[in-house]
């Protein structure tokens, strides 16, 4: 057990918040400071889940913490089967901070994201604290192209709503996208015009020249010269090296799993 230091920042009374932006739905999770301290969350959360959820009251201490957490992928189970659950961990940092008086503010956020590095904030909120809007982009995507996406691939809303998630994941991991459009836009020609699209040498150009600029992708997508649009309908293009994607890190689609449709 290490030595408490005068110098090391406590805690007393906080609530934990998770907010999963991973493309598996998050079990449970327990932070551990370096004394020995443990605080604990979660509940089933599925991707984009966890805001205004909390477990409270937990005592932590200073600044280095390991998180650990249990998660499954929805979509390689079927009934009479066990949920396949795995774990995973990892270390995070926080600065020291200045608890809040009102015990009701002492929220501590613990962000999920989907290559699997977790951010703590504190304190944090209660509403509007997520960082990667997959919820948003889910509905965005059902209201506008439900039909389409339901011919495709005949999902349920579950169902849907975490192949949408992925979809998310892959735009975070390959080009830290976080703005609303640029995920829809990306969701929307992955999903509905060819999952490789982001290949097509045209489109690696507007991804290379939007870095930095929220929204610049998603206004470009959707002015796409038709030329490219069709190129990228056909399939055929000379495609150009993308970033990859560590193995794990997103689930396979529903179909492409071990038992195919569930």
């Amino acid at each position: 057990m290490a030595a408490c230091s005068k110098s090391d920042p406590t805690y007393t009374s906080i609530s934990t918040e998770a907010l999963n932006y991973l493309p598996y739905n998050l079990v449970r999770f327990t932070i551990t400071d370096q004394f020995g301290n443990k605080a604990r969350g979660g509940g089933d959360l599925e991707p984009g889940a966890g805001e205004g959820s909390i477990a409270c009251c937990y005592l932590l201490k200073g600044t280095d913490f390991k998180v650990q957490w249990t998660y499954y992928d929805a979509d390689d189970w079927r009934p009479g089967e066990q949920v396949k659950k795995q774990q995973a961990e990892t270390d995070v940092s926080l600065p020291p901070t200045k608890e809040p008086d009102s015990i009701g503010s002492r929220i501590l956020e613990v962000h999920f994201y989907p290559d699997r590095h977790v951010e703590l904030a504190f304190p944090g909120e209660m509403l509007g604290s997520t960082r990667l809007p997959i919820v948003d982009v889910s509905r965005d995507m059902a209201k506008r192209y439900g039909k389409r996406l339901d011919k495709k691939y005949e999902d349920n809303d579950a169902q849907s709503h975490r192949r949408i998630s992925r979809t998310v994941a892959e735009a975070w991991i390959k080009y830290r996208f976080t703005d609303r459009g640029d995920l829809e836009q990306y969701a929307y020609y992955a999903l509905l015009v060819n999952p490789r699209f982001d290949a097509h040498p045209e489109v690696q150009k507007l991804i290379q020249s939007s870095k930095g600029k929220p929204g610049a992708f998603a206004r470009a997508a959707a002015v796409l010269s038709p030329t490219v649009v069709k190129e990228l309908g056909q399939n055929r293009f000379q495609a150009v090296a993308v970033p990859s994607i560590p193995a794990g890190l997103v689930p396979l689609p529903r179909e492409e799993n071990s038992h195919g449709r569930s």
